[in-house]
């Protein structure tokens, strides 16, 4: 059985599986133009940007409740830490989101080194949220290979 998210998105441990890393983005995130608000336009341009790329799911969150750091996003992936990132331009990170969201998922437990980190990470990290309880044996593991 593939285990999924609380929004029914396929997670995989591995990176040769179809979706390794889980973009969640706020899209109420930010000041709001004619095309929406700026969370919106960043989630539709990555998602745009991702079509091609089945190691990504790029998924729009209602409200991440850091409204004072827009535009937030979070990476995740099962197995691995999770990263809540604030402080994401609306437009002009894509390439940058894309290449972090591959640093995730190279890295066994999910934490890039700094020098994979494009600069909005290494600033606007919020938060780190352990791997899920199930998933803690296996990271443990992997820390010892």
């Amino acid at each position: 059985m593939t285990p999924r998210d609380a929004g029914g998105v396929a997670l995989h441990a591995r990176t040769d599986n179809p979706v390794s890393v889980v973009l969640d983005i706020c899209v109420a995130c930010g000041s709001t133009s004619p095309d929406g608000p700026d969370g919106l336009r960043l989630h539709d341009a990555l998602a745009a940007a991702c079509a091609g790329e089945p190691s990504i799911a790029v998924r729009a969150v209602d409200c991440l409740a850091v409204c004072d750091r827009p535009v937030t996003l979070a990476f995740r992936a099962l197995g691995r830490w999770t990263y809540v990132v604030g402080d994401v331009p609306a437009s002009g990170a894509v390439t940058e989101v894309i290449a972090a969201a591959r640093a995730v998922s190279r890295s066994p437990h999910g934490v890039p080194p700094i020098s994979e980190r494009p600069w909005f990470f290494r600033k606007g990290v919020i938060g780190r949220l352990p791997p899920e309880p199930g998933s803690l044996a296996k990271v443990s593991e992997e820390a010892h290979e």
